[in-house]
């Protein structure tokens, strides 16, 4: 919380196209000006995957080109489920710092699943995991909603495709709509050749 310069979630990214920003960037990756206590030319990092994407955009759109990039809200785009404070939470209640250095910050646990535009099942898990998040935790509870929101768009597109919507699994109907037999990956049942109507 406390340095410049955040890192960015690389699983949700908006670009315009422009070979001329794609050529900066190449040329900053191949010039490899990546310190240890630095970060990106001694300004951007270190912190967890500030060598990748997690710093590289950050250090070009924030540290070399500021007021070239907007940023969407977290809570709608690239939903994560995860905890915007550095402490711990105990019955839905969160604790410390707000992660991106302002005084609050939203717990975007709370947003309503019809608020959500995409999901990045990474605290969740990949939906065919098969995890039910049955614990009664903000975040869990939310992570069941998204979950079962992959089912029913994987549910929808295959009864577009004339197949039955509900599979011949029988774990947790309610949110796997019969893709699932049981817990984990190897309970997961793929959707079958040929894709497509």
């Amino acid at each position: 919380p406390e340095s410049k310069y955040k890192p960015v979630q690389g699983g949700f990214l908006v670009l315009r196209p422009s070979m001329k920003v794609y050529e900066e960037f190449k040329s900053i990756v191949q010039k490899g000006d990546f310190r240890a206590k630095g970060g990106w030319g001694g300004a951007v990092g270190p912190f967890y995957g500030s060598m990748t994407f997690q710093g590289l955009i950050p250090y070009f759109y924030h540290y070399l080109h500021p007021n070239q990039s907007v940023e969407l809200s977290r809570c709608i785009y690239n939903q994560m489920a995860d905890n915007p404070r550095t402490g711990r939470t105990v019955n839905d209640k969160v604790s410390g710092k707000c992660r991106v250095g302002t005084e609050e910050c939203e717990d975007c646990r709370s947003r309503l699943i019809e608020d959500v535009v995409t999901t990045h099942y990474t605290l969740c898990q990949k939906p065919w995991t098969c995890g039910p998040h049955n614990q009664n935790a903000i975040q869990h509870r939310l992570c069941r909603k998204l979950t079962a929101e992959w089912y029913t768009v994987r549910s929808e597109m295959e009864v577009e495709w004339g197949r039955p919507g509900q599979g011949p699994g029988t774990f947790e109907t309610s949110v796997f709509r019969g893709h699932c037999k049981s817990y984990g990956s190897r309970g997961y049942i793929p959707i079958e050749k040929p894709y497509g109507p």
